[in-house]
This record gives structure tokens, sequence and C-alpha cells, in this order.
């Protein structure tokens, strides 16, 4: 583990872009050799690029919070900003005052872990004969979940700090910055300041070469709980995919995960519902709806969760969402649910996702899906790929079908809700869009959704004469760290 400690380390201070590391002898030389020796030392590098993950600034923490903050179903509730954590400023939308390098810094961490990963395999620093453990098996595995997370955290990133994909796609520096190699035996400076942003386009290509490799790597189950899968690979790109509105192959990849057939989930990421089929009590529809949002630790795998990020005592994950989000006798959270949330999903009172997973308190509401104590933070859920299949049926014409997936949806969660219930076809689209505002409200979705249909970004309750932002705004676009700019090499940050 020291080994995996060290490099963590070496990228925090270069890729936080303090060239003064870089130009101190100590630290200016990582020979290759003492890198890695072993798969050991390759998945230490791992577990650290896990880690970064699992961090508050990143994919179980900020990553899921940003995109409600930005856009229309929270409202500001208590103020207990810090200069880390600026979220008053982001909610206020004033990107230049709520830069979060944490962010920027660890997503590149992670980053410089699997780097260094894919450049001892691909050059071959340990071979079975070295290692007898380094079996061609764990050599695909170990490959693939490099591959995956250098995937996944370009994406998160450039969801963050680019436009939707379309918008300007070609336009030089409209991305993030690609970093491909490892920062190893490094001399001079410019090795690592020099690297400037690449496109969106450009972006996107690396995003889906990396994930599509990773799937055909990994494995179908995890060597541990929260490690990638085939599964996780596939619904990562059927996300991607999802966002740059290329349906045809987002459909490809969902089909791949929870089969092709409508009103149904074939594989075994089947939504919890117990008892599987007749009419739900409302105690059984609160204990389906909460089950995605009540696991723990490594023991516990919910069969609707294909990606998450474990928590175990010590090492929790759900700190950044539940200190957001979680309200108890003695505690306020920093955001209650907007009105404008409460309108646009308009549940029916016996939904269980109102009854079980938001609670009211002097006149405002709260959601409780991170309420758990040690949460394992659910990343993709199977709900998520149902409600893209429905959208793109939708949008193909296949309203029956459509209809299915938004019944399959209610079914577990209404209390003698009827899986048959006709919906007008003239009104499918519009009912899978709602449902999604019901079943994915405030797990990191919102904002990413709005600009991916290309629709205004609401003020939801915000005072003060503040207007919806267009979908291609810049001001929804985060801003580069100023030490990566100014250490940089002619970077270019977001416009306001």
């Amino acid at each position: 583990m020291k080994l995996s400690i060290t490099i963590l380390l070496f990228a925090s201070m270069l890729l936080g872009s303090c060239s003064k590391y870089i130009n101190e002898p100590d630290h200016s030389v990582l020979p290759t050799d003492i890198l890695v020796r072993s798969m050991r030392d390759l998945d230490n590098l791992l577990y650290g690029a896990y880690g970064a993950l699992a961090n508050d600034n990143t994919l179980a923490g900020n990553w899921k919070i940003f995109p409600e903050i930005m856009a229309d179903q929270v409202v500001l509730n208590v103020d207990g900003q810090t200069a880390d954590d600026p979220y008053v400023e982001l909610y206020n939308r004033n990107m230049a005052a709520a830069q979060y390098p944490g962010n920027w810094q660890q997503a590149y961490t992670a980053i410089q872990n699997v780097n260094t990963v894919l450049y001892a395999i691909d050059n071959n620093m340990i071979t079975k004969e070295k290692d007898p453990e380094f079996s061609d098996g764990a050599r695909n595995r170990i490959k693939g979940e490099a591959l995956f997370i250098r995937g996944l955290v370009n994406f998160e990133l450039l969801r963050l700090y680019g436009h939707q994909y379309g918008h300007n796609s070609s336009a030089a520096q409209s991305g993030i910055v690609l970093r491909t190699k490892p920062v190893i035996n490094v001399t001079k400076p410019e090795e690592i300041l020099g690297q400037r942003r690449a496109t969106v386009e450009e972006c996107y290509t690396q995003v889906i070469n990396d994930l599509k490799e990773a799937e055909s790597l990994l494995p179908v189950e995890p060597l541990r709980r929260g490690r990638a899968t085939v599964h996780a690979a596939a619904s990562y790109l059927a996300r991607v995919y999802f966002q740059m509105n290329d349906y045809p192959n987002a459909l490809i990849q969902i089909n791949k995960v929870i089969g092709p057939t409508a009103g149904t989930i074939e594989t075994g990421f089947k939504l919890v519902r117990s008892p599987a089929y007749g009419k739900l009590t409302t105690a059984q529809a609160q204990a389906n709806v909460l089950a995605a949002f009540n696991a723990t630790g490594t023991g516990t795998k919910v069969s609707e969760i294909i990606f998450d990020m474990i928590s175990v005592t010590g090492a929790a994950s759900n700190g950044a969402v539940s200190r957001k989000y979680l309200r108890s006798s003695s505690i306020e959270p920093q955001f209650a649910i907007s009105s404008t949330f409460l309108a646009e999903a308009a549940f029916a009172s016996s939904d269980a996702r109102l009854s079980r997973l938001i609670t009211k308190a002097n006149g405002k509401s709260y959601t409780r899906k991170f309420d758990r104590s040690l949460l394992n933070v659910p990343i993709i859920r199977s709900a998520e790929l149902v409600l893209d299949r429905a959208e793109i049926l939708a949008l193909q014409g296949n309203t029956e079908d459509a209809a299915k997936d938004i019944n399959y949806i209610r079914y577990r969660a209404i209390p003698n809700y009827d899986s048959a219930t006709v919906i007008a076809p003239a009104d499918i689209l519009e009912e899978v869009r709602r449902e999604r505002i019901r079943e994915l409200c405030f797990e990191g979705d919102r904002l990413h959704d709005l600009r991916r249909r290309q629709a205004d970004i609401g003020a939801g309750d915000r005072t003060g004469g503040v207007l919806p932002l267009p979908w291609n705004s810049n001001g929804l676009l985060f801003k580069i760290p100023d030490a990566e700019i100014k250490a940089s090499n002619g970077m270019q940050q977001n416009e306001d």
C-alpha cells in the first residue's frame, strides 16, 4: 500500500499544478522500475484510483451534488459553506467564485494511477514469469478496470467543464485535458505543464474507446464489491451515448445489461420488487423503493445496483451527499427540495417515492435517499437504463413499448398499481420525462438531462430575479482551477 500512497501524493502535487515540486530534484524523477514490481502493486494503484472516486470531491460526492445544485430541484436551506466548498456561490451560479480545485485534482489523481497501471501492462513491466499471480485473466481484469476508471473520470469531468455534445464540439480547447500517459521519469516542467485542453469531440472519442476496450476485458463478477465489471462498463457506455443523443448505440448497450424486452428486465439487475407479482401494500412499496438506498458494506448486494461506491467503517463514501441532504431531529441539511420539483414530479399521493423517500418538517421537504449511515452510494441503477430505453422508444414512435417501461417503474413503487395501465400515446414522452424526475431525483441527473434535451435550466425556487439559463450557456461551465491555468502553457479558461 505504501507504493500506492507514494504515487497518489506524487500525482496530487504534480497535477495540482504546483510547478515548484517539478523543479525539486527529489520529486523530479520516478524511475519506472520502482513503480510496479508485482500484480499487487498494480492492484494497489487501482485501490488508490477507486479511493479518489469515493472521495467527497468526485464520483460519490460532488459529481452527484453539482448537477442538482445548479439545476432547479433543490433550494438553499442552511448556509454552512466553507472556502473549500463554496456551494452557495454554485447555487447562485457564480461560477468564478465557485471553483473546486479538489474536484479537478482528485480526478487527475485517479487518472495518474490508472495511466501508470496501463503503462506497466503495455510495457510488460510485469509478466507471468515475474509474478505467477499475473495470469491472462488477471491482466485483462486489471487493464479493464484501469480503462473503465479513465473513461468514467474523463466523461464526468467533461460534463462539468465542457458544453453538451453537439454544441461547438470541435472548437479548440472546448473539452478537458486528456492525459493518457503517466507522469513518470519527469525531468522538465514542460513535460507536464505544456498540455492544453482537447476538443469535446476528441474527449468523447477517448471516453468511448476506453469504455469499449474496458467492456471487452472486464469480468462478469467483480473481484470485490465496488470494483468494475463488464456490466458497469456497458452501462456507463450507455450513459455516454445517451448524453450524446446517440440513441441507437445507447439502446445497444442498454440491451446488453437489462435485455431487449420492454416492460421488464431479463437479467440479474431487476428492480427490487417484493413480492415479484401482484398488487403491493404501502409497506411493501416503501421497502422496494428504499432498497437501493439502504445498502452498506461489501456484503450487501441490491439487484438493481449495477455499480456503486462502497462504505465501510472508517471509509464512508457518502459523507458529501449526506451533509447536503440528510435531515434529522438535530441536523438541518444544506439543501431542501424545491417547490418546482414537487410541482413537476406531481407524485400520486400513494407513490412510495413520495411517502418513503421524501419527508416534511417545518414547512419544507427533504429527500431521504441519503439517510443511511455508511451508505453504499449508487452510481448506476438499472432504473436509469429502463428510463433511457423508454425515452428512446417514445422518440422512435414506439409508444406501446415505452408505456410498458413506464409501468414497470411504477409497478414496484405504487401500491395497487395495475401494470397494464393505459397511457395515452400523445402523453408518452412527457410521462417518461416526468417519471425520470420522480425516479432519479437528487442522484446527479437533472442538469445533465436538461442539457442533453437542449432545455432551459430553470431558476427553480431562486429569488432575486434569477432567470433560466439556456442549455448551452457558459454560465453552466465550471472554471478550470486558477492554479492549473497559471501553471499551464496557454490553457484556455471557460468564458463567463
